[in-house]
């Protein structure tokens, strides 16, 4: 079919005008296709004469390349229910229907892989690259003044520590993604030009919409969110220089001391470590020759050690490096140097010494299949004995953009072929791509102080802009020791975000307790905060998995048409309900806070505020409180404190709904296993809940529950801001100071609004 189009092409002037679904343009050099595979996404490929394009594995071979064309070519132009496409002798022409939106598509420059967008002019740009650590590059794209915003394009790559980069470029109006492996957009005025790609011809995909729809679009080409475990929402305690009875005494203590907490992560302590011919990949668990540290986890290879973990509600995970070492403490070759050589598998020509054991060794280049399999097959024991995660380490200095794609992608896809259980990992850089291997992503090796805290908000949500909805940091710093205020800001920082942990360098220690009794009890209020908000977390994460839009947001995603808040770094938005604004100044007093458009309440006390700046009263002597503001007309979870995630089964959880009669609100419960891959199978559960005002009636619906999981939740209780003086379930009548209405059931709650308040939120003070 495309061939006889292109040939009816020479005899239209170049114009296909076919009674189909692609619009074609052939030059002298090659053909140029449109097509719309959603009704606001068109693919634009160029290939040059003779050429057959192929796609990077940024793309997922799952995902929404090849779905089935939609929309008609009449007369030259491509119409859908949403877009027109039509061309010019110098450009492809897209138009929203709804609102009018034009993008351009320069065709000059196509085929030398240059691809140029024609936008508006005082629009800001998105996405590109996220910060790599501390001052690693000199691009002026990337000045930390920049905020959010490209608007002078940026490099396009991840080869450096918590770096990010995606060829995916947008607006509040429209995004732009290039399938490339790295490349640069500069922007210039109305035009956006990406140019070095990895690929000859030009493929990339054009959506007219609003940030999040970009996101979205970007998920479906390059591959879902896979849902992490329950217990990866949770508090994390990781620890460079530690052992099997160090670890049973803090976890001990976190238990005495009612701190929540779900996960330890090891570093390089855990593992035999030049260990004879495979240590990279067994336990510390015997005093060989060539250990550096040995015997640390005696019980850690017979998997006695994660046991007596799980039994505690810990799980373990582990750090995983690139390399391994190419000789044994006699300075002969290990087994595996010597299959590695024979078939070509290092990524460098020469060995290095490593800085850990000070001997020989070598990366893999997991770029080849083969290496992979390799490399899960022996990582297989340690999850065989107790690992229930991946820290990947490394993969990013000396790498290509996609060294931790693929490193990832080989436990991936290892764990899941022998395995139901939740693969879930933490990787120092991200590419686009890669969040489909369950791939969480941490800043680097950070120091300590307000600075550097401060520093990684804006990387943060730079590197969310670019479509990595799991990101984390070395909270407390990595080097050095923060203060006691420090640490417990940094802690209340780090329970809005979308991967709680601590972590530290050598010999250093993140527990709460170390940094006296007031940072504790900051630190331990905002941990309880972390699991009170546990199902509205769970389901926020649960949107990722089909949009990629998850926990963490922006506030241009929520709020585009927001002029204020176009480039705001130190605020971002928990599902579209709540405004976060940590405390990140020293002795701070007084915070300003921006508040987008419309009604705000302050959380918890429902102090209401107008959109524009607020001043709020700080607490600089206890460094115990954390600036939430929520939406009106938001609806929101939460659930009595849990130590760990699977404690007990929650029977009962609280709706908090502040209603508004200019704007509904809409939740989803959603709850599955927590633990395997059922719900791919449709063994979860979701229940919309929506909340509109009409005067002084307030009707909360429940819609009828989707999914065949049976979930714990028995009932919600109602928390209704400010009060209710009557309320009726379904018509019969409920007690308005104890408003409860059965979990799973459709119905109708209406309310009439009044000054007693129902139940209070759960948390410590």
């Amino acid at each position: 079919m495309r061939s006889l189009l292109i040939g009816a092409l020479l005899a239209t002037a170049g114009v296909a005008v076919a009674n189909g679904s692609a619009l074609v343009l052939q030059d002298a050099k090659g053909a140029l296709t449109v097509t719309a595979i959603a009704p606001d996404l068109v693919r634009i490929a160029y290939e040059p004469n003779g050429m057959t394009g192929r796609p990077t594995e940024m793309l997922d071979p799952k995902g929404l390349r090849s779905a089935k064309p939609v929309g008609k070519v009449n007369g030259g132009v491509l119409e859908t229910a949403s877009i027109r496409v039509g061309s010019t002798d110098d450009a492809i022409v897209v138009t929203s229907l709804d609102n009018g939106t034009t993008v351009r598509i320069d065709r000059a420059g196509l085929a030398d892989g240059v691809l140029r967008l024609r936008h508006g002019a005082l629009e800001n740009l998105y996405g590109m690259r996220g910060y790599p650590i501390g001052s690693q590059t000199n691009d002026p794209r990337l000045a930390r003044s920049n905020g959010l915003t490209r608007n002078l394009g940026a490099p396009v790559s991840a080869s450096a520590q918590g770096d990010g980069g995606a060829p995916l470029a947008y607006s509040t109006h429209w995004g732009l993604l290039v399938d490339s492996v790295d490349g640069d957009f500069s922007n210039s005025g109305d035009a956006l030009t990406f140019s070095h790609g990895s690929r000859k011809d030009v493929e990339a995909y054009v959506v007219l919409g609003p940030p999040e729809r970009t996101i979205e679009m970007a998920t479906e080409l390059t591959g879902p969110v896979p849902m992490p475990p329950k217990w990866a929402m949770g508090f994390m305690n990781s620890q460079w220089k530690t052992d099997e009875n160090e670890i049973k005494s803090i976890i001990s203590t976190y238990r005495q001391k009612q701190i929540p907490i779900d996960s330890f992560i090891m570093d390089f302590d855990f593992k035999a470590w030049g260990e004879d011919d495979f240590g990279e990949f067994r336990w510390n668990s015997t005093n060989n020759p060539g250990n550096f540290e040995p015997n640390k986890f005696p019980d850690g290879q017979s998997g006695l050690f994660g046991k007596q973990m799980a039994d505690q509600g810990i799980h373990l995970v582990g750090i995983m490096k690139p390399r391994v070492l190419v000789e044994n403490v006699d300075h002969k070759p290990t087994k595996q140097a010597i299959e590695a050589n024979a078939k070509g598998w290092w990524l460098h020509k020469k060995p290095y010494t490593d800085y850990f054991s000070h001997r020989l060794a070598n990366d893999f280049d997991f770029s080849k299949p083969e290496v992979r399999k390799f490399y899960w097959d022996h990582a297989k024991n340690l999850f065989d004995t107790g690992i229930s995660g991946w820290w990947n380490d490394e993969a990013d200095d000396n790498f290509d953009s996609l060294g931790f794609f693929h490193m990832q992608e080989s436990l991936y896809e290892g764990q899941r072929s022998v395995s139901n259980r939740r693969v879930w990992s933490l990787n120092r850089n991200f590419y686009l791509g890669a969040q489909r291997f369950a791939f969480g992503t941490w800043s680097g090796d950070i120091g300590t102080g307000f600075d550097w805290m401060r520093d990684q908000s804006p990387r943060m949500l730079a590197l969310i802009d670019l479509g990595q909805a799991m990101w984390s940091m070395d909270t407390g710093g990595f080097g050095g020791h923060p203060s006691p205020e420090n640490y417990a800001r940094w802690m209340e920082f780090a329970s809005v975000v979308p991967i709680m942990r601590v972590h530290n360098t050598y010999g250093e220690h993140r527990q709460p307790w170390v940094y006296g009794p007031v940072a504790e009890a900051a630190a331990k209020k905002a941990i309880e905060l972390r699991y009170a908000m546990f199902p509205s977390l769970y389901s926020w994460q649960h949107e990722a998995l089909r949009t990629g839009v998850g926990i963490v947001r922006p506030l241009f995603w929520e709020f585009p048409d927001d002029n204020s808040v176009a480039n705001i770094t130190d605020e971002w938005m928990l599902g579209d309900q709540l405004l976060a604004a940590p405390v990140m100044v020293e002795g701070q007093r007084a915070k300003e806070v921006t508040l987008p458009a419309g009604k705000w309440y302050s959380y918890p006390g429902d102090q209401p505020s107008e959109g524009g700046k607020v001043t709020i009263p700080v607490d600089a002597d206890k460094w115990s409180d954390l600036p939430l503001f929520v939406r009106a007309g938001s609806i929101f979870a939460t659930q009595p404190v849990l130590q760990f995630a699977a404690e007990k089964p929650i029977e009962e959880i609280t709706l908090h709904v502040w209603p508004d009669p200019a704007h509904e609100g809409r939740f989803t419960v959603y709850d599955d296993d927590g633990e395997t891959y059922a719900y791919e199978r449709g063994a979860s559960f979701s229940q919309e809940v929506t909340a509109t005002q009409s005067g002084s009636t307030v009707t909360i619906g429940f819609a009828k529950p989707k999914g065949s999981y049976r979930t714990s939740i028995r009932r919600y209780r109602i928390d209704l801001h400010p009060g209710a003086s009557s309320a009726k379930w379904n018509g019969k009548t409920v007690d308005t100071s104890d408003i409860v209405v059965p979990a799973g059931q459709a119905g109708a709650l209406k309310i009439e609004e009044g000054s007693q308040r129902s139940v209070r939120q759960k948390v410590s003070d």
